[in-house]
Formats: C-alpha cells, sequence, structure tokens
C-alpha cells in the first residue's frame, strides 16, 4: 500500500489590499487498503479560500490530469475551520503501484480574489461551482460534453496591468481601408478577468431561462451543443423573452435584470458577476498573444484577404478554426438563402449552419470558436471606443458591438480587430434575419 507524506503549501495568490491570505496547516494523509481512496484532512485559517490538491512522486508532479477525482471540500471556495477533501486515484490514476513513501500531497488554498485558471458552474445544481488549476485538471478535460451542455466552463485571462494594441494596422491583410472601426489604439487593463472556453449553448440557454428555446438551428439531434443564437443584448441583460426591452438603469455595465439570462445565472452561481465582455476584453482573449497579422492559433492571416470587398477570400487556415461560408456543406450558407426560404432549413444538421461548440481548432489559450460560427455580443456601446459623430445618437443608444464573424461569412470579418454593430434595431430587438447570426459568450472581470 502506498504512503503518503503531506507537504504544507500556503496561499499561492495574493489577497486584495488590506484582506488576509487563507493558510493551510494540520495536514493528515490516509489511504483506504481496500479502495485506494486517499483522506486528506487539513485546516484553513486566516480567510476563505480555494482549495486544491496536488500529488507529486519522487518529487515529481503525477500531473493535474490524474488528480481530477477529488470529492469532499476541494476545488471549491472553502471556509476557515477543519476540512476534509478525498482523492480517488482508483478512477484518475489507476494501475499504479508505488514505492512506501514515495507519493506526496500539497494542499494548496487560493485567495478568492486570485483563483485558479479555470472555473466551472453546474447548471443543474445552484451554487455549484467549481475551480481547477489547469486544462488537465479540469475532470474529463476542456472538451468533455457536460461543459457545452449542462456546465459553464471559464477560462482565467491574466490581464491585470497589462495593456495592447487593440485594431489592426492598414497592412494587415483584410484591413478594411479608412474603417475607423479597425484604427489602432493602446487598452490597458486594471482586472484579470474570466471568459468562456465555448459560446453559449443552446442548452446552456435552456437550463438557465427554464426551457425557452429562441434558436434557429434546433435539428433534434444536434441542437443542444449549437450555440444559441436569434438572441439579442436585451433578452441577456434586460429579459430573457422580450427581445425589446430597453431599460437605461440595465445598461452594460450596471447589474442585469434578475429574470434576464445573466441575472438568472449569476443567481444560479451563488451570485458570480457573469456579464457579457468588453469589446477589449474579447479581443485580447481571441487574439490569445499572437498579435497582429495572426489567427488566434498562431497562424498567420492568408496574405490574399481584401477588406471591404464583395468577394470574401477563403484563408484554408481560417477553416481550420472556424465554421464559416467556406467550410459549410452546402457551402456560402448566407442569411439570405438558407434562412429566409423553407422552413426545412431550420432543420440542416451540423454540417451546416452554426456547427456544435469546440468542432474546430482552439486558439493558443484553449478558447474555441473565437473566429467563425456565430457573431458575439459584447457589452459595449457600438462608438465605445471609436467616435462614430455621423451615427445617429438614438442608434449609438442602442446600438452594440460584435466581433468574430459567423457562419455565413469569410474570413476578414473574423479578424480579431474587426467589429460590427448589432445596428441600430437588432442590438435589443429581433426584426432582422441577421439575428439568426448572433450569439454571445460570458465574462467575469475580477476585483
Amino acid at each position: 500500500m502506498e504512503k503518503f507524506r503531506p507537504i504544507l503549501a500556503f496561499a499561492l495568490a495574493a489577497a486584495s489590499a488590506g484582506a488576509a491570505n487563507p493558510s493551510v496547516s494540520g495536514v493528515t494523509v490516509s489511504q483506504d487498503a481496500a479502495t485506494r481512496a486517499v483522506t486528506v484532512n487539513y485546516t484553513l485559517s486566516d480567510a476563505p479560500g480555494i482549495v486544491t490538491l496536488g500529488v507529486t512522486t519522487n518529487g515529481v508532479s503525477i500531473g493535474d490530469e490524474h488528480v481530477w477525482a477529488v470529492s469532499g471540500d476541494a476545488n471549491k471556495v472553502v471556509q476557515p475551520g477543519a476540512h476534509t477533501l478525498v482523492w480517488h486515484p482508483e478512477k484518475s490514476w489507476p494501475n499504479h503501484v508505488l514505492s512506501d513513501g514515495s507519493v506526496n500531497v500539497e494542499v494548496t488554498a487560493w485567495a478568492t480574489t486570485d483563483p485558479p485558471r479555470y472555473l466551472a458552474v453546474n447548471l443543474l445544481e445552484t451554487g455549484d461551482v467549481k475551480y481547477y488549476t489547469s486544462a488537465e485538471g479540469v475532470p474529463g478535460g476542456v472538451t468533455n460534453l457536460l461543459y457545452k451542455t449542462t456546465s459553464v466552463l471559464m477560462r482565467r485571462i491574466d490581464a491585470r496591468g497589462k495593456s495592447f494594441m487593440m485594431g489592426s494596422p492598414s497592412d494587415e491583410p483584410g484591413h478594411w481601408a479608412n474603417d475607423r472601426r479597425e484604427a489602432q489604439h493602446r487598452v490597458s487593463f486594471a482586472n484579470d478577468y474570466y471568459i468562456g472556453v465555448y459560446e453559449v449553448t443552446q442548452r446552456q440557454w435552456w437550463l438557465v431561462t427554464g426551457g425557452h428555446k429562441p434558436s434557429w438551428h434546433t435539428n433534434a439531434t444536434c441542437w443542444a451543443e449549437r450555440p444559441v443564437e436569434n438572441v439579442t443584448f436585451a433578452m441577456i441583460r434586460h429579459n430573457k423573452y422580450d427581445t425589446n426591452a430597453r431599460n437605461a438603469e440595465l445598461y452594460y455595465p450596471a447589474a442585469p435584470y434578475k429574470q434576464s439570462f445573466l441575472g438568472l445565472l449569476r443567481t444560479r452561481s451563488g451570485d458570480l458577476a457573469f456579464d457579457l465582455p468588453s469589446a477589449a476584453q474579447w479581443e485580447y482573449a481571441c487574439k490569445a498573444g499572437n498579435g497582429d497579422f495572426k489567427w488566434g492559433d498562431g497562424t498567420p492571416i492568408a496574405d490574399n484577404l481584401k477588406g471591404n470587398t464583395s468577394a470574401d477570400d477563403e484563408d484554408p487556415a481560417f477553416n481550420e478554426i472556424g465554421r464559416n461560408a467556406f467550410n459549410n456543406a452546402i457551402g456560402s450558407y448566407s442569411v439570405t438563402t438558407a434562412l429566409t426560404t423553407p422552413e426545412e432549413s431550420r432543420d440542416v444538421d451540423d454540417t451546416c449552419g452554426t456547427a456544435p461548440v469546440g468542432s474546430y481548432r482552439p486558439n493558443s489559450w484553449g478558447l474555441y470558436d473565437m473566429h467563425g460560427n456565430v457573431w458575439e455580443l459584447c457589452g459595449d456601446e457600438y462608438d465605445v471606443y471609436n467616435d462614430y459623430a455621423d451615427l445617429p445618437v438614438a442608434s449609438r443608444q442602442r446600438a452594440r458591438v460584435r466581433k468574430g464573424g459567423d457562419y455565413t461569412r469569410g474570413p476578414w470579418r473574423a479578424r480579431a480587430s474587426y467589429q460590427i454593430a448589432a445596428d441600430a434595431e437588432t442590438g435589443f430587438t429581433q426584426t432582422s434575419d441577421a439575428m439568426r447570426q448572433n450569439g454571445f459568450r460570458l465574462a467575469i472581470t475580477l476585483e
């Protein structure tokens, strides 16, 4: 039988100014000879913390992918006091026999203001929020179906104190000449934030809203994993059913209405501050540190792209990272044809129209579908970073930023720096077929 020696580890993450760091003490470890389950007792002191478990053998980590099967007081916010967690190596690290005394456990407490890399919210149970230190430590892996249907998975972006050049240089392939939407300007971040690994799916919307199904692409065999679309800013933040709701007191960044999708999700998660990302948060995450002239996974943008032309030039690299007009099964699957004609177009399978989230290669930070699939609504008003003095005031009040391109378009619109408006009406209303291209992903700004 393995014998485990505890290593005490104090908070790895700094608490906010004036707050105490959580600390761990009194760690004891035992193992059940029959089941191999490892029980760890510990005491948390000084402040609430997010507790995680690490395991090493001969001084080397066995890898987070072998420690995901943990129950009890771990991978969540824990209050000060005596606690117990149980690691189940028979599930996550089977068929390993170790010599006595060669395995150590490490209990770590993270400050709640500086949490681990991944966050998962179970939509089937109120307040079931878990944290994981890496993609490998996420139970079942980040591509597990449950994170596309019954749980929301978020990835932390380390942005506090950092800045980046938003927009694109004039010589980036696809740059739309004389278009102020891509004008370069430096943006600095005061906070880190979480952003969704995937777009919000139809099943997730259905669970949060109690059975509401607004989307167009509702094929019975694949609707659940497809991104929710045909939704408006009003439905996300103001009222989950009212496509035309307007309440100035609820405008971003004020807290959303309690019966909106975001309001209901905040309640379901125990009041985590879910919201739409800002355009800057979205673009920084999309670029994933790769800068200009690149897609989010680091591959170069094709030299032949030309912005503001009648033809969308195909880019083979883009076809690998997102659903678009060139990799739809029926080709050029456009709103003006497939979506506005026969009702049967609603029942298309997942080879055309929107793709189930995660169908294509992720970007360098492990985020899926940042390019293509559906336009993603952001919280900003359309002119938040640029002076659109020629846009009517009434329109600017309703218009919202959309980024990322969609399944009906080619690559130049899907570049990280490009943005368009959820226009004067569709920012809040459902008056256009273009709504069938609009979805979103979630964000949480850390304090």
